[in-house]
């Protein structure tokens, strides 16, 4: 990459690259973290000496005015070396296939809790994860009735109307700040605090309203390259990201690969159940297989489940969150299969769901118990509703129904009360606000309190105003911010 000619063009204030980055030359990948690895986020966000994807960022340039900036970007010359790309998981795992990282190898890890186990194949698996409770060999032996069936689900992006967007200001006290949309604030932070081997002291980060989420903005790619274009020039800068530029250089929903295969005797009590899924990781590790895996039987009172799930990379945007990550690819695979398991035992769907639904007691593919979370009174209900009994009027139609089951893990949030001298109260939360649950935590509040909703002013505060909050996603806000209110 060659950015003279960018840089000497009037106007032009700062231009940043990956070599800008201190992470990227001091860092090294750990692949087998692909969440937290800071080195691997940095090189999504500016490439350094592999363009993996269309739209994988190289550069950004800050200048006086929006057309100086584009010129000067059309000055930036690139020289490519064009390689061979896999744009799906077949292609990707064959044994053949380009490596789009020569040196990532498969960790086998076998739940979600452990460290794994690095199998030093290289190969562009990054991971295979396997969850195993009693013997599906055995269960399908005594299954009178075997259906087996293959599904895939394709990219989709989450489509909100607001693109990414940061701005950032490095003042004389030697702070930085940074207004972004973001799911999480703290996350902001720390990523860009790693990337730039800044300290956590040194950088606020102030979330802004955010217009639509849906998980994938729980990542940030555009924080660390305003931070660092400020810090060069001294002056507030702003990026917001066209429309298509969403489209082509962030993270959407994994794309996947199901094979299941169910085993039930003729009452209809499914005796073994098996699932093949292959995740899109995009260009790095990452995907959501780990959640997809563990949800995939959930809602089933099964004594023989084998789940392999595997975190494929491939020549396209890194996946991202998008509602309950992975688990619709996982529901979709299982329902599916249920639906067809009940149509070769001539057994109505939902009644097939009920008699094997979980309840408290049963294990989760992973093998631990599930605490009581109201699957059959729920199937009931769907099942007696007059939607699910009323005539379906004319040719041509149908009913479909399905029942899916999230885990979800505890996190961290944190809230301030303060008293005001009228009797009502301020709520600071670092939650940002994507569903209502700002109202949702001042309710709570207010019940404890024996006040009013109208009596609670509720507030969002940034990264110096309130204890550290994770990430607003995964059904959790309500739930873990209205806990801590």
């Amino acid at each position: 990459i060659d950015t003279r000619k960018a840089e000497a063009l009037p106007g032009v204030m700062a231009v940043a690259t990956s070599k800008d980055f201190p992470i990227i030359q001091n860092g090294s990948i750990d692949y087998a973290n692909a969440q937290g690895n800071a080195r691997m986020i940095a090189e999504n966000i500016l490439a350094d000496k592999k363009v993996l994807y269309k739209g994988h960022a190289l550069a950004a340039v800050a200048a006086t005015t929006l057309n100086i900036a584009e010129q000067a970007v059309a000055l930036i010359d690139v020289q490519y070396e064009v390689l061979p790309t896999v744009l799906t998981v077949h292609d990707a795992m064959k044994e053949d296939a380009p490596l789009l990282h020569e040196d990532m190898t498969t960790v086998f890890r076998v739940d979600r809790a452990g460290p794994g186990e690095d199998t030093g194949k290289t190969s562009n698996i990054a991971g295979h994860i396997q969850h195993k409770v009693g013997d599906v060999e055995k269960g399908f032996a005594e299954a009178d009735v075997i259906v087996e069936g293959e599904w895939e689900t394709q990219t989709v992006h989450q489509g909100y109307i607001e693109p990414h967007v940061a701005s950032a200001l490095y003042s004389n006290d030697g702070r930085l700040t940074v207004w972004t949309s973001t799911q999480g604030a703290f996350g902001v932070r720390a990523t860009t605090c790693a990337i730039l081997e800044l300290p956590e002291s040194a950088v606020k980060v102030v979330p802004m309203e955010i217009g639509g989420g849906f998980g994938a903005k729980g990542v940030t790619y555009l924080a660390p390259v305003v931070s660092v274009l400020t810090l060069k020039t001294g002056r507030p800068v702003k990026i917001v990201m066209t429309r298509k530029e969403v489209f082509e250089g962030s993270g959407p929903a994994s794309a996947a690969y199901m094979k299941t295969k169910l085993g039930a005797t003729k009452d209809g009590k499914i005796t073994a159940a098996q699932i093949y899924m292959a995740y899109e990781a995009g260009a790095f590790p990452g995907s959501p297989g780990g959640g997809g895996a563990l949800s995939t039987f959930g809602p089933y009172n099964i004594d023989n489940m084998l789940v392999d799930g595997y975190d494929v990379v491939c020549n396209k945007q890194k996946a991202q969150a998008y509602r309950a990550p992975g688990q619709p690819q996982a529901a979709f695979g299982v329902e599916s299969a249920i639906d067809d398991l009940a149509e070769k035992l001539g057994m109505d769907p939902m009644e097939l769901r009920i008699k094997n639904a979980v309840k408290e007691g049963d294990r989760m593919p992973n093998g631990v118990p599930h605490s009581r979370f109201g699957c059959k009174e729920v199937e009931d209900a769907m099942k007696s509703h007059p939607h699910y009994n009323a005539p379906l009027g004319g040719p041509n139609r149908g009913r479909g129904v399905a029942v899916g089951f999230r885990w979800q893990g505890g996190q961290m949030s944190s809230a301030t009360i303060n008293v005001n001298s009228n009797g009502t109260i301020n709520l600071i939360t670092g939650s940002v606000d994507i569903g209502g649950t700002r109202t949702a935590t001042a309710m709570q509040a207010a019940e404890v309190l024996g006040l009013t909703a109208e009596d609670v002013n509720p507030s969002v505060g940034d990264t110096d105003a309130v204890g550290y909050t994770a990430n607003t996603g995964g059904s959790r806000t309500a739930f873990d911010t209205g806990l801590a209110a």
